[in-house]
């Protein structure tokens, strides 16, 4: 008994949580290429003067890995040797691009993102006792058992690359003593000089740890942004659901009743427009993460059934996992979005409306006609032509599969 009263006492005593601890996960990844998606409050004219600098270090250096990436494979396709490796790094080329995409426009976006987090900060309820309708904490920690898991994975894929041929160094050569070790870079490119001697070879597998390391952060920093806002969003639909079904017409005046309806439809149109900058800021990044998923699985696949070594399949498998968790998280959230946006208007229907004035129950049946279009992270007239896109995506995806395999066969 005395321990209830003391989870309770903690419960009460609980810290109101504030609108950044759905946006930290975002933000670290982005300071860690020194970048800033949106303007923050506080924030010295030093620091952003500092990060501005570290970020042009870090897309210059993104930038030139992928150059000498995209040199190799285009000598050996013209070659005609090396085949395997070219197709690998068509791969990491594919993840690059991606990555380099998402950083560009969320860069460019930064004033409309500013603005919509200026508005989830004015409609983030400040105390306990307006978080608690909202299950906050519930939203919250569900979002973090999300994120941590994305980034842990890609975190994994991304230094199992980086750090393979420094642990192989280590283990069979310098420690076991039963290999020769030759010098390797992570991922293949091709420079105007020997790479592999002197401090040279040092410097370059730094570089290309670093590229490695940017280009994921820009990726898992535009992902983890959307999903929090989209996060924000469901809480916010749940809560003015819940709202609307607790409200009964008919026991105060009708000018209470319709009052009560306009503060509902201001809220739910906030909501909607909120919605739409959130499509307009995300929905290059979302169309890159299935045109890149389409071809890396191509690419993946290939070299899963050619065989190889069994390491060499543990990374592969790695990759093509990460390249389905990131679409099974991005429509994850896309489904909650349309899911909890639709239920306003099964909550408009369903609570006691039978008494209302008649203004009242005609003025409903707008709303309901409005939340029959629900929000979703797309344009919603472009969800067919987006479906035959990416079919024929996938379609070109599996006839670039083939011929890879043909080439290589012949």
């Amino acid at each position: 008994m005395a321990a209830v009263k003391k989870a309770q006492a903690s419960k009460e005593n609980q810290e109101p949580i504030p609108l950044e601890s759905f946006l930290k996960y975002a933000n670290v990844f982005y300071l860690s290429i020194g970048m800033l998606a949106y303007d923050h409050k506080g924030s010295g004219k030093r620091k952003e003067l500092l990060l501005h600098w570290i970020f042009i270090a870090q897309m210059i250096n993104l930038n030139a890995v992928l150059l000498t990436e995209l040199i190799y494979v285009f000598l050996a396709i013209s070659r005609g040797s090396n085949f395997l490796e070219a197709t690998m790094n068509l791969s990491f080329i594919g993840f690059v691009v991606v990555g380099d995409l998402k950083i560009w426009h969320i860069w460019r976006q930064r004033t409309q993102l500013t603005h919509v987090v200026r508005e989830m900060e004015k409609l983030h309820p400040q105390t306990n006792d307006q978080q608690k309708p909202y299950d906050m904490a519930v939203h919250l920690g569900v979002y973090k058992r999300y994120s941590i898991f994305y980034f842990g994975m890609h975190l994994m894929l991304i230094w199992t690359y980086n750090l393979y041929w420094a642990v192989y160094y280590l283990v069979c050569d310098f420690w076991l003593g039963i290999r020769q070790f030759q010098r390797m870079l992570p991922y293949y490119c091709w420079v105007p000089w020997d790479w592999s001697t002197g401090s040279s070879y040092y410097i370059m597998y730094v570089s290309q740890n670093f590229a490695g390391q940017a280009c994921l952060s820009g990726q898992l920093a535009a992902d983890m942004l959307m999903c929090a806002l989209v996060t924000l969003l469901v809480m916010h639909f749940t809560r003015l659901a819940g709202h609307i079904e607790s409200h009964v017409a008919g026991l105060t005046t009708p000018q209470r009743d319709l009052k009560f309806l306009q503060l509902v439809v201001a809220y739910h149109q906030r909501l909607l427009l909120l919605c739409q900058d959130i499509n307009g800021i995300f929905g290059v990044s979302l169309l890159c993460n299935f045109v890149s998923s389409s071809f890396i699985i191509c690419f993946v696949g290939f070299q899963m059934t050619i065989g190889g070594k069994i390491d060499n399949l543990v990374m592969l498998v790695l990759f093509l996992f990460c390249a389905m968790v990131q679409v099974f998280m991005i429509t994850t959230y896309a489904q909650r979005l349309l899911d909890a946006s639709e239920h306003i208007g099964q909550a408009v229907y369903n609570h006691d409306w039978f008494h209302g004035d008649l203004r009242y129950r005609k003025m409903l049946i707008l709303i309901i006609k409005r939340a029959q279009q629900p929000s979703v992270t797309g344009h919603r007239s472009d969800i067919n032509s987006m479906s035959f896109v990416l079919l024929q995506l996938l379609q070109l995806s599996y006839k670039f599969f083939a011929l890879l395999r043909t080439m290589y066969v012949k």
